[in-house]
């Protein structure tokens, strides 16, 4: 460890674009009352941080007396709070590579996912309304947001870090140079946190519910943006699992439900957003459309317009209900390639078991195989067992074992001329026109997710006919 990086308490974070428009609107309305103001503080770490900063140089120690932002506000008053706005600066986006386009706004999504999730676990206990512990737990990182702020380049390390396992305190205590926790705490107290915020930092009494919903919350929010299957996502799903008094698999929907509902009352900010990666996550196509709609936490807004995430999971979903419908196929999968298109990965699965290795896909296109093969150019092939000793020089046999020995159609998805992934289909009745009908409704995902790509008559013979040496 380097010791403390003094950087830190000096840092102005940015805040989004999206919060300073929205407060701007709110400070010009007469109707508006401070309690509406706090949706948006609790959507962005930056701007209730320096709330609670403004507050302390204008009525030192009255952190001890505040719960959250919107009553920080009443007590600084809204033309200093209009004043604090203009000088705040606002976060600039980065779209390069090197960030996948994502940058401080990862740390703060995890920030507000945290204040939701602490919101709804509050709710669950019957503490409706209570703001005090989504503020807290949206404050639990300000190390995190302040290294962003001051070494974006340090701070990727880290992300990066995580995003392959590592856990968060030891990713960001390395960049940091002291223990991620210390540096928390130090912010806290210099930034004048209110009570509950610093008192989940620290050793809390464990029959003191609050604390315990703000760092479940928090830890819930860290692990799933890093990846829904990352290895601490079953400790915490116990711990919610305890909590909510559920078994696993309902507490897993629980949050499930929580983080699509996040999703939705966030979309209008530039944040990932792990609600709609669950879209892409390998599982089950539900047979029957599910009209609930998931509650919102906070004022209610108007459902915004489909994501392409959204598009993309209602698209391949109703043509893989169709697929098993029409084409004679009981089990059928859509894989996906990755952002870099370097793996190929299950992301949705109607029938089968829950054990079927096909939904743990995950094919490295380096390595040539058959399903790899076909991802060079829109093509399909029907695999049956005339043609098996042709094609068995693409099935090692790891892969060979996942499949139904008594046929499968299988074609790969273009969009727009580029590749999307592929739609398998197995079963034992398979025929000529089944295959007709599956690479007809593979064509038309194609289309409906964009101009598609046409597959030619010939195109499934373009797969050499020879094993790879």
């Amino acid at each position: 460890m380097k010791g403390q990086n003094h950087r830190l308490a000096t840092a102005t974070l940015p805040i989004m674009k999206e919060t300073a428009r929205e407060l701007r609107r709110l400070l010009e309305l007469r109707s508006t009352r401070n309690l509406h103001f706090q949706d948006v503080l609790l959507s962005d770490p930056a701007v209730a941080i320096a709330v609670f900063r403004e507050l302390k140089q204008a009525r030192p120690g009255a952190c001890e007396q505040v719960n959250d932002a919107a009553h920080a506000v009443s007590l600084i008053g809204l033309d200093a709070f209009h004043q604090l706005l203009d000088r705040l600066p606002e976060v600039q986006s980065d779209r390069s590579e090197q960030t996948g386009g994502r940058g401080a706004e990862t740390a703060y999504s995890q920030a507000a996912h945290a204040a939701f999730y602490a919101g709804a676990l509050a709710d669950h206990r019957g503490a409706n309304g209570n703001h005090e512990v989504p503020t807290a737990a949206l404050l639990q990182n300000p190390a995190i947001l302040a290294l962003w702020s001051t070494e974006p380049e340090s701070a990727l390390r880290a992300h990066n870090a995580v995003r392959d396992g590592v856990p968060t305190s030891t990713a960001f205590g390395a960049e940091l140079g002291e223990p991620l926790e210390e540096a928390n705490r130090r912010l806290a107290r210099a930034w004048a946190f209110p009570r509950l915020a610093k008192q989940a930092m620290g050793d809390w009494d464990v029959f003191n519910p609050r604390p315990q919903m703000v760092k479940l919350a928090d830890g819930l929010s860290q692990t799933t943006a890093a990846s829904w299957q990352h290895e601490d996502q079953e400790t915490f799903t116990e711990l919610l699992s305890e909590f909510l008094d559920l078994s696993r698999d309902q507490a897993t929907a629980w949050l499930h439900q929580q983080a699509t509902a996040a999703a939705r009352t966030l979309s209008k900010l530039d944040y990932p957003l792990p609600g709609f990666e669950l879209m892409f996550m390998p599982g089950e196509v539900e047979e029957e459309e599910d009209d609930h709609k998931i509650p919102v936490f906070g004022t209610p807004k108007p459902q915004p317009s489909p994501s392409p995430a959204q598009d993309l999971h209602s698209t391949m979903a109703d043509v893989m209900r169709r697929i098993r419908e029409q084409t004679g196929s009981a089990r059928v999968i859509f894989a996906m390639l990755n952002r870099d298109r370097s793996r190929l990965r299950t992301r949705l699965a109607l029938g089968g078991r829950p054990d079927d290795g096909l939904r743990k896909l995950d094919l490295d296109l380096s390595q040539q195989n058959l399903f790899t093969a076909l991802m060079g150019k829109p093509q399909s092939v029907w695999l049956n067992r005339e043609n098996s000793e042709t094609y068995q020089g693409y099935l090692p046999a790891s892969l060979r074992r996942m499949l139904d020995p008594q046929g499968a159609y299988v074609m790969s998805l273009f969009v727009q001329d580029r590749p999307l992934g592929l739609l398998y289909g197995d079963g034992s009745a398979l025929d000529e026109q089944g295959y007709q009908q599956f690479r007809d409704l593979c064509l038309e995902a194609g289309t409906a997710l964009g101009t598609g790509s046409t597959v030619t008559d010939s195109a499934q013979n373009a797969i050499p006919q020879t094993p790879p040496s």
